[in-house]
């Protein structure tokens, strides 16, 4: 039963990747808000230490989805931000510029209600944030 449980979550975040591909390639990034939640200031910190609980259950998701099908940061970023608010959990999506190339490609990151990063975690210290997502439901 676990593991169908498990293989479920993939097909869920499957799907979500795929509706954040489309939402990224045909929807423009100001309308995004009515998905992700409305934008917060750039203030959320996030510990990079690993997730539990239905946050670990929903990054192991988004990550083996994610190795199936592709899908950018910012499209697991959007999977995992709903499939958490499907649990009824909040998420805080980040939207980063590098420190060093401010020109080069963003990147996005979701954070998690306990603080710690759900997908993303492991460029972000490359990033400075200048957009958060969010929803309190």
């Amino acid at each position: 039963m676990r593991t169908l449980r498990r293989r479920l979550r993939v097909v869920e975040a499957l799907a979500l990747l795929l509706v954040g591909r489309a939402l990224r390639r045909w929807v423009p990034m100001k309308r995004w808000s009515r998905v992700l939640g409305p934008t917060l200031p750039p203030t959320a910190t996030a510990r990079p230490d690993l997730p539990d609980g239905a946050e670990a259950a929903v990054a192991t998701a988004v990550a083996s989805a994610a190795r199936r099908g592709g899908g950018n940061c910012l499209e697991q970023a959007f999977a995992a931000s709903v499939m958490l608010r499907l649990r009824r959990r909040r998420g805080v999506v980040v939207i980063g510029l590098d420190r060093t190339d401010p020109a080069a490609a963003p990147h996005a990151w979701l954070v998690g209600t306990s603080g710690r990063v759900v997908v993303g975690g492991e460029m972000m210290d490359q990033y400075v944030p200048v957009s958060q997502f969010g929803r309190s439901t």
